[in-house]
């Protein structure tokens, strides 16, 4: 093997298979170091926004991705509301929870299932897994019906969302169409759990490092060795690295290599699922929850199925509490005294998502800042990724290789969002 074959495993036209987007692997197998390189052609969304209305911000940003835009419609809508001083309503907090809920269920069921699971079972592609478990199949068909009609009932379509607006809805759902989607929801939920079962007896690659993982909650961010800050300070924390030979910025805390994700929010509620919580129904969670590894970057594919199955779960409450105090169409109108400056986050599918927005008088936006979940997990996959070679020394290059690909695939990486 020459030198030159030795340090490239993918080359710039040899991208990483079942991933959303262009991106490749630099490995020096000898010195045991990884680089990650993207591809993608930049998009600039931040400049497209720049002179647009802020009303047309909920509009531009989902088309970052037609994988998660749902999350990238609530973002924004977040960071417009901030600046404009308004506080939605309860039904619209409602809502929007739901259009989570089926962003989440899309998203996950997509990426476990048909670009992940054929890693673990042996075959190549998941149109395989229609001959080999057709029942499999039907389920997981069944899970993306699922979440997509839960996007099509509350957001209009289910890949980039019509109804929500700045403010609230431009159209809310029936009590009938949420009768007919609670119980498809209920249907569904013995499904994901059987899924969830399933992938927590699948055979992980070993790995074992001591992740810092990262969670947007609320007005608050947090991280699992201590760090604790506002979100109107994310920038101070959260770092932008640019490198020249990737198209994508690598993101860090501080300089630290972070993970966000389905595994980084299941390692928060982990010790409240293990029967710390009287919430009804959550034994079968946490016996779930207490068969991923947080060590593990690989279990990201098994935190993915087990949250589905808790977000289905949880839409079924949502609807209910809809139900229960009636749905309103209520628009809430900007403060008179709004700071005309606002930051908007949400825990998107693959992670913290964060949009910041300001906003000149005439309602036109002057400055916008996004930073996507896959930006903060791209240092994380080169630091495991050389951890990995590490720790599974004995193997050949060509084992190696495979498995490598398939770290990269565990993170669920949107490459296109990485080049927003």
């Amino acid at each position: 093997m020459t030198k030159k074959k030795n340090l490239v495993m993918a080359q710039a036209n040899s991208y990483i298979a079942k991933i959303e987007g262009h991106g490749s692997l630099k490995v020096d197998f000898k010195k045991k170091k990884v680089k990650l390189i993207v591809h993608e052609g930049e998009r600039l969304f931040e400049g497209i926004l720049c002179g647009r209305t802020l009303e047309e911000m909920q509009w531009i940003t989902p088309r970052i991705c037609g994988v998660c835009p749902i999350a990238h419609n609530l973002a924004s809508l977040a960071a417009a509301e901030a600046a404009l001083g308004i506080t939605v309503t309860r039904t619209t907090g409602l809502l929007r929870r739901l259009m989570q809920i089926g962003q989440n269920t899309q998203s996950h069921v997509l990426h476990a299932v048909f670009l992940a699971l054929p890693d673990y079972i042996g075959i190549d592609n998941i149109t395989e897994l229609h001959k080999a478990d057709p029942k499999k199949f039907a389920l997981a068909l069944s899970l993306k019906e699922t979440g997509d009609e839960i996007a099509m009932v509350v957001a209009g379509r289910n890949v980039h969302p019509t109804r929500s607006t700045v403010g609230g809805f431009h159209k809310v759902p029936t009590r009938g169409e949420l009768l007919t989607l609670r119980d498809m929801i209920e249907r569904a939920v013995p499904d994901a759990r059987a899924l969830a079962e399933f992938f927590a007896g699948l055979d992980y690659p070993k790995l074992d490092l001591d992740l810092e993982f990262l969670l947007q909650d609320g007005m608050r961010v947090k991280s699992s060795h201590g760090e604790d800050f506002a979100l109107a300070d994310y920038k101070e924390y959260i770092a932008e690295e640019v490198r020249g030979e990737s198209t994508a910025k690598f993101g860090s805390l501080k300089g630290r290599p972070i993970m966000v994700g389905s595994l980084a929010r299941l390692f928060f509620v982990a010790d409240a699922a293990n029967g710390k919580t009287d919430k009804e129904g959550s034994a079968d969670v946490a016996a779930l929850i207490g068969k991923i590894n947080f060590k593990n970057p690989f279990h990201n594919n098994l935190a993915q199925a087990v949250e589905m199955f808790m977000e289905l779960k949880d839409g079924v409450e949502v609807i209910d509490e809809l139900l229960k105090e009636g749905v309103d169409d209520k628009l809430i109108k900007a403060d008179k005294d709004a700071p005309l400056k606002g930051i908007g986050a949400i825990e998107a599918p693959r992670g913290g998502l964060y949009n910041e927005v300001h906003i000149r008088k005439d309602g036109t936006i002057k400055y916008a800042n996004i930073i996507t979940p896959t930006v903060q997990n791209l240092t994380s996959i080169e630091y495991t990724a050389t951890a990995l070679l590490k720790e599974h020394h004995g193997k050949s290059e060509e084992e190696l290789s495979h498995l490598l690909e398939m770290l990269v695939r565990a993170y669920d990486p949107c490459i296109t969002c990485s080049t927003h």
